[in-house]
């Protein structure tokens, strides 16, 4: 089994795309848009083949987070002898 790519919201679609850009030299693909859905995102390619979906809502809503809660809480990323964790942006 191979993951195609992991996909996640995000508050500001630009900041994101540019930070995986500068520190991790991803590619980004075209914004993709649906105006009527108030949705666009980026798919962010790696040199490994690895990719990220970066998507934003217009209407997403943002409540408080804890760590005890379900659902996504990190992804790892391995650059050599360096782990970096990335929390639930």
């Amino acid at each position: 089994m191979t993951i195609e790519h992991i996909a996640i919201y995000v508050k500001n679609l630009e900041q994101e795309k540019e930070f995986f850009e500068k520190y991790f030299n991803a590619r980004s693909g075209a914004l993709y848009e649906n105006k009527t859905k108030g949705f666009s995102s980026y798919f962010l390619s790696f040199e490994d083949g690895a990719r990220l979906e970066l998507m934003h809502n217009e209407q997403m809503d943002d409540p408080h987070k804890s760590y005890t809660r379900t659902g996504f809480i990190h992804m790892a990323i391995s650059v050599g002898a360096i782990q970096y964790q990335l929390k639930s942006l």
